[in-house]
C-alpha cells in the first residue's frame, strides 16, 4: 500500500506584467494518491484527487481515479472511474475524446477517468486480450467552469482558462447587453446517460498493438443558443439549453518497449452522432462555438526515460478538414500538425530540470515551458520555470483567447 501527495503554494508573478490576469496571478494546489494491490490474488483499490485555489477565490476539484478491481473468473473486474489507457494520440495530445481532462490550466490539462465497469480478459499463451467497458452514468469535465447569475442574466468565469459567452452583442454600431437564460435540466437527465466500448489487442514482451471502439456522450456539454432582440428594454435576449451530444471514437495503438525506451503510433476518429443545426445570428452575438465536425488524427512519437534523465519527441496530423474561414461555427482544434519535444535531467538527487514545447506547423500556436525545482529537503521541493502561448498575428486560433496567461513563478511544494 503506498499513499503520498502534495501540498503547494505558487506566485505567477516574478515578471511585471507577465501572466496579470485575475485567476492566474498565484493559487495554492494539493493532490493525493492512495494505491492498495495485491497481484497474486488480482485484488486492486486506488484513489487519486486533486484541487486548486486561485486569487479569485476560484476552487478547482478533480477525482482523477476511484476504482475497485476484483478477480471475475478468469478475468479482471474494474468499478468505478478509471483512466481508459487506448488512445496514446489523445492522452499525448490532450483532446479529450476518450478520458476526461483535469483542466486547471492548459499546459498540463492532467486526466480524469470514465465511471462504469471494466471486464479485462487476457491469454496467457497469445497475449491475446478483451476489455469490455460500460457505464449507465454520465459525468462531464467540470473544469474550468463558468459562474452563472440566473437573476442578472451573466454567464462569467473567475479561471482564466474557461471561455465566457460575449457579455454584450454589436447592433447597429452599439454594443448591447445579452441576458442569458439557462434553461437547467434535471439531474437525472444529466447523469443517467449511458456508453459503452470494446478493446481487443495482443502484446508480448516489446510489441503491443490494439484497436478500440467507444459509444459515449461527449465530454464536454454542449448547447443549443436561440437569440431575440427585445427592442423595448433594448437587450438580446439569448435561450441557452445545454445539450448532450454523442460520439462514436473509434482508433488503434501500436507500440514497442524495449527497457526504457518506447514507440508508438496512434490513430484516433471522432464522429459526431448527431450534427445540429446551428444559428448563425446565435453564434455571431454569444460567440458560442457549437457546430459539430468530425475528427481524425494520427499520431506517433518517441521517449526514452529511466531515473536520471528522458527525453521525447511526437507528432501529430489532423486528417480531417477543417477551413478556418468557413467553419467559423466550429471549434477551432486544438492542433492541427504539430510537433512536441521535452526533456528533463536530474543533476543530482536534489536538482532538477525540465523543458517542453509544442509547435503547431499550420497555426504557428506554440506552447513552451521550461522548470527547475531544488529540494533542500527531502520533504520539500522549491520550483522556478516560465510557461508561455504564441499564437498566430490574426489570433484566431484554439490557443488565442489564452494568449496572455503566461507565467514567469515561483513555487513552494511540500510532500508527504
Amino acid at each position: 500500500m503506498t499513499k503520498k501527495g502534495y501540498v503547494a503554494g505558487t506566485s505567477n508573478q516574478l515578471a511585471s506584467g507577465v501572466g496579470d490576469v485575475d485567476g492566474n496571478r498565484w493559487f495554492f494546489d494539493l493532490g493525493f494518491d492512495y494505491h492498495q494491490q495485491d497481484p497474486n490474488v488480482g485484488f486492486e483499490n486506488r484513489f487519486v484527487m486533486h484541487a486548486l485555489f486561485n486569487d479569485q477565490s476560484a476552487l478547482m476539484y478533480s477525482v482523477n481515479e476511484a476504482y475497485l478491481v476484483r478477480p471475475f473468473g478468469l478475468a479482471r473486474l474494474e468499478v468505478g472511474r478509471m483512466l481508459l489507457d487506448w488512445s496514446d494520440v489523445d492522452d499525448h495530445w490532450s483532446f479529450g475524446k476518450v478520458n476526461h481532462r483535469q483542466n486547471f490550466n492548459y499546459f498540463e490539462p492532467g486526466r480524469e477517468g470514465l465511471l462504469g465497469v471494466m471486464i479485462k480478459r487476457t491469454s496467457n499463451k497469445r497475449g491475446a486480450r478483451l476489455h469490455l467497458f460500460f457505464s449507465p452514468l454520465y459525468a462531464p469535465e467540470l473544469n474550468p467552469s463558468l459562474d452563472i447569475d440566473k437573476s442578472a442574466g451573466t454567464v462569467t468565469s473567475n479561471n482564466p482558462w474557461a471561455k465566457p459567452p460575449a457579455p454584450t452583442a454589436r447592433l447597429e454600431g452599439r454594443d448591447v447587453p445579452i441576458f442569458y437564460d439557462i434553461d437547467y435540466p434535471e439531474i437525472s437527465e444529466v447523469v443517467f446517460r449511458s456508453s459503452g466500448g470494446v478493446n481487443v489487442g495482443w502484446e508480448d514482451e516489446h510489441w503491443e498493438a490494439g484497436l478500440y471502439y467507444l459509444f459515449k456522450p461527449e465530454n464536454q456539454i454542449s448547447t443549443a443558443v436561440e437569440v431575440s432582440y427585445n427592442t423595448g428594454d433594448d437587450i438580446v435576449n439569448a435561450d441557452v439549453t445545454p445539450q448532450f451530444y454523442y460520439h462514436h471514437v473509434y482508433g488503434g495503438n501500436l507500440r514497442w518497449r524495449n527497457r526504457d525506451v518506447t514507440i508508438y503510433a496512434s490513430a484516433i476518429a471522432v464522429r459526431p452522432n448527431e450534427y445540429p443545426d446551428v444559428s448563425l445570428e446565435a453564434a455571431q452575438y454569444t460567440q458560442l462555438e457549437m457546430e459539430k465536425r468530425r475528427e481524425d488524427y494520427v499520431g506517433g512519437g518517441i521517449a526514452r526515460s529511466n531515473g536520471r534523465w528522458g527525453t521525447g519527441f511526437d507528432y501529430v496530423a489532423r486528417l480531417s478538414p477543417f477551413d478556418r474561414a468557413e467553419d467559423i461555427l466550429a471549434e477551432d482544434p486544438r492542433w492541427n500538425q504539430a510537433v512536441h519535444g521535452w526533456g528533463r535531467y536530474k543533476f543530482t538527487d536534489s536538482f532538477e530540470v525540465s523543458g517542453d514545447a509544442k509547435y503547431d506547423m499550420l497555426t504557428t500556436d506554440r506552447l513552451f515551458m521550461f522548470k527547475v525545482v531544488y529540494y533542500p529537503l527531502t520533504m520539500l521541493a522549491l520550483t522556478a520555470g516560465v510557461n508561455m502561448i504564441g499564437t498566430p498575428n490574426d489570433g484566431k486560433s484554439y490557443w488565442g483567447p489564452f494568449k496572455n496567461n503566461d507565467s514567469v513563478y515561483s513555487g513552494l511544494r511540500y510532500l508527504f
